[in-house]
């Protein structure tokens, strides 16, 4: 009787398994924060005046139970204006646009009164594109690269209704490129919807 007992419960249970998985699709805007862009070589240096920038972002994901799941994202982390200096001289400008696309594991724990916080760790491919000209020399400069670096982000979630929700959630890209020192690293703060089907 009890074997009999133990198969009905580990059935239902894999039966209830597709009523708990959940996918979602969101929409976030927030603000990005650039570090590194600055640099100096001699006599030379490339100053940026807008390291922070206005970010969008979109996102979906699975939760394969109500506490882990898998989320992708492409999010644009906007453009960076800089000057290009021979000492006091303005001699030269451009900019940078960095962007990224990501795949992380997501772990949810459910609070009282509708919140959740959540956590994600996963695999960040950085992009960064740059335009820049010095007319006095008469030369311009267009290059893209891309690096896939470890990236992490912590948030909290709203559900306003069991398919709508608010989120908030603060994110490390990590670097943008291989320059050892001068590395590029980008983080993003966000808020945004999410739908659940």
């Amino acid at each position: 009787m009890k074997k009999i007992v133990l198969a009905s419960i580990i059935a239902a249970a894999f039966v209830a398994t597709p009523v708990l998985a959940q996918g979602y699709v969101g929409l976030g805007v927030g603000s990005s924060s650039a570090s590194g862009i600055d640099q100096t070589s001699g006599a030379v240096s490339l100053t940026s005046s807008n390291n922070s920038r206005t970010s969008v972002k979109i996102f979906g994901g699975f939760k394969f139970t109500p506490n882990w799941g898998l989320e992708a994202q492409y999010a644009d982390l906007g453009n960076r204006d800089f000057v290009i200096r021979n000492g006091a001289a303005q001699v030269g400008s451009g900019n940078v646009k960095l962007s990224q696309f990501s795949l992380a594991g997501t772990g949810t724990l459910p609070l009282a009164s509708n919140f959740s916080v959540f956590g994600k760790v996963g695999a960040s491919n950085n992009s960064g594109k740059v335009n820049a000209a010095v007319p006095v020399a008469g030369v311009t400069f267009n290059d893209s690269g891309n690096k896939t670096d470890l990236m992490v982000g912590v948030g909290l979630t709203y559900a306003i209704t069991p398919q709508i929700a608010v989120r908030a959630e603060y994110e490390d890209f990590g670097k943008f490129n291989n320059d050892g020192g001068n590395s590029v690293r980008v983080n993003n703060f966000s808020v945004g919807l999410q739908y659940s089907f």
